[in-house]
């Protein structure tokens, strides 16, 4: 099991913005040029909508993503709104936003969302092993009689992880209104300055989209033992998977954009992800089969 530095480290201290994700998101991008070659150079942002609780692209070969906006990305926004205009991103070569050349207090997550975007045809041609459930039963075996840490409650997800038959399971969020929805039945709520003991007795991690979002997944990743399952989960991981398959994610559940178009009136109007699903959204995990081997959990798959 690894060391941890401080047993208090908190995941407000590491929890900045996108840009901490940097790595990642530089990853990625290399990864989709590499894909995309010079088809790239004809593609542009058709429509773009910074919604309050996820920001989602369109690009104009009618592929969509979405990506989680951080309240921390909201407030700061709010205080820079008269300080300076910013140009218009609709019509901006996909090149330019991969590479990061946009400014504004929103950049970040738009990189995100137009990386989640480019990625939708590569989860169609075969590249990837995927359990097309998009269902955590799919994978069972990375969850059932294991010791989970979810960092970032998603109340849906934990009415499924009950289901699958944990041995615990620690959950750990900066919102205290989650606290008394995520203790009803579903796991023992653990204050954010636990979060690095926490994760060092885990077996397995279940980080969601937020964390790339909010720049705090690679530190996160650090406090998880070398022999624990890591699973990312959410729309916002919606990338290709290379880049999480290196620091030994074992499984990526994200979604393909099905419906863009009925995705941004959605966001347009404040609308969340849970509204997405199943009208505008299908989901996915994509497996990290060489990870899941090493774990000796290839029954995941």
């Amino acid at each position: 099991m690894k060391e941890v530095s401080s047993a208090r480290t908190d995941i407000t201290e590491i929890s900045g913005n996108a840009g901490s994700s940097g790595l990642i998101l530089d990853e990625a991008a290399k990864t989709l040029w590499g894909m995309y070659g010079d088809e790239l150079d004809g593609l542009a942002i058709e429509r773009l909508v910074v919604g309050v609780f996820f920001v989602g692209v369109k690009l104009t070969n009618g592929c969509g993503g979405v990506a989680y906006t951080p309240p921390e990305v909201i407030r700061s926004a709010g205080n820079r709104i008269l300080k300076g205009s910013t140009p218009f991103i609709r019509g901006m070569p996909v090149a330019a936003v991969m590479a990061g050349d946009i400014p504004g207090p929103f950049a970040g997550v738009i990189r995100l969302a137009t990386l989640n975007a480019l990625s939708v045809p590569f989860f169609e041609d075969g590249r990837y092993t995927i359990d097309a459930s998009g269902d955590l039963s799919g994978i069972s075996s990375l969850f059932r009689n294991r010791r989970i840490c979810m960092v970032g409650a998603i109340i849906p997800l934990l009415k499924k992880l009950k289901e699958l038959g944990p041995a615990e399971v620690a959950i750990i969020d900066r919102k205290k209104e989650t606290q008394e929805e995520a203790e009803a039945g579903y796991g023992i709520f653990v204050s954010p300055e636990h979060t690095a003991e926490t994760l060092a007795r885990c077996e397995t991690a279940v980080f969601t989209g937020a964390a790339i979002a909010n720049g705090s997944m690679e530190q996160l990743i650090s406090f998880v033992p070398a022999d624990a399952a890591i699973a990312v989960v959410g729309p916002t991981a919606g990338f290709v998977p290379e880049p999480l398959f290196r620091r030994n994610a074992a499984m990526v559940g994200t979604v393909v954009v099905t419906d863009i178009d009925q995705a941004l009136e959605v966001l347009g109007e404040g609308g969340g992800g849970y509204r997405l699903f199943g009208t505008c959204m299908r989901k996915i995990n994509l497996l990290n089969v060489k990870r899941l081997r090493q774990l000796g959990l290839e029954m995941a798959f």
